[in-house]
């Protein structure tokens, strides 16, 4: 059996650096413009859509964090929809583009962390989406034939240049579980949140970490401008069971990867002092 699978993950919606769909109006009526980073975001998110429409997708899976949520520790600082209620109005309008280019897929569901939303806000958005309450967990176990995929947010997070062992070690307590608790042994490990795009693949399984639709944020740049810079995109996984017999592992993918836009260089070589000119390679700045 074959299938092609579209994983979507962490979109952020409500974050000044996270999706927002053009001229997006409050429950209070008040339009919110995209800053020039959602804009950069959203051309590419479209761009990624309409590369992806012509392939034969039957699945989306939403792997969590699609909401910014409340950011209470930040104060609610970084985000551009303050209200709950607004993030996922915006999250509908967002995942209505998807929908409308694949409008007879089936959709599966992952909550992200419980930081930035809870599976209740995920299912809510799911439902006004398809108009039925959906299955929202953790995590999915999904059996294509003999081929098994277990899709879940969270990894750890590794800030090192070595980011696949922390991908060998989740392979590592997948055969655990299996060996000592008899759970079911996946051929995809599929996990997002660290906004990286990384894999690691043996002869009969792999394990992915989704890239993101989130800009770099001030949280992550705490440590060095120039470290943790988020890998922008998505991933289609092509599943083909029978390779199996082989002992092949049975899932591919494509990435569909976009650069993330580069910071502002000010030209300060006139005598006059800062020019005004300013070299931007990407032509914005983030926010």
């Amino acid at each position: 059996m074959q299938k092609q699978i579209f994983v979507l993950a962490d979109l952020h919606v409500g974050s000044a650096y996270g999706l927002l769909p053009p001229d997006f109006m409050d429950t209070e009526g008040n339009v919110h413009s995209q800053n020039l980073g959602q804009q950069y975001l959203w051309d590419r998110f479209i761009d990624t859509l309409n590369r992806i429409q012509s392939r034969p997708i039957s699945i989306i899976v939403l792997n969590g964090d699609l909401l910014d949520g409340s950011q209470k520790k930040a104060d609610k600082q970084p985000l551009t929809l303050h209200r709950l209620q607004d993030q996922r109005e915006a999250a509908v309008k967002v995942l209505e583009e998807v929908r409308s280019r694949f409008p007879k897929v089936e959709w599966k569901f992952v909550s992200g962390t419980p930081y930035h939303e809870l599976a209740e806000e995920m299912s809510q958005v799911s439902y006004c989406l398809l108009g039925a309450k959906q299955d929202v967990s953790r995590t999915q176990h999904l059996r294509v034939g003999e081929a098994i995929l277990t899709f879940h947010h969270e990894l750890t997070f590794s800030s090192a240049l070595l980011k696949g062992n922390t991908l060998e070690r989740a392979i590592v307590d997948n055969l655990l579980a299996s060996t000592e608790q008899g759970w079911p042994q996946a051929d995809a490990l599929i996990r997002s949140h660290c906004h990286y795009f990384r894999y690691l693949g043996r002869k009969n399984k792999i394990a992915l970490v989704t890239p993101c639709w989130q800009l770099q944020t001030d949280y992550v740049t705490k440590r060095s401008p120039d470290a943790n810079i988020p890998d922008l995109g998505a991933v289609v996984l092509t599943v083909d069971d029978s390779l199996k017999q082989d002992g092949i592992c049975p899932v591919g993918f494509t990435e569909y990867l976009h650069k993330h836009p580069a910071p502002i260089v000010k030209d300060m070589t006139s005598a006059g002092g800062e020019n005004d000119a300013v070299i931007q390679s990407a032509g914005l700045a983030t926010v």
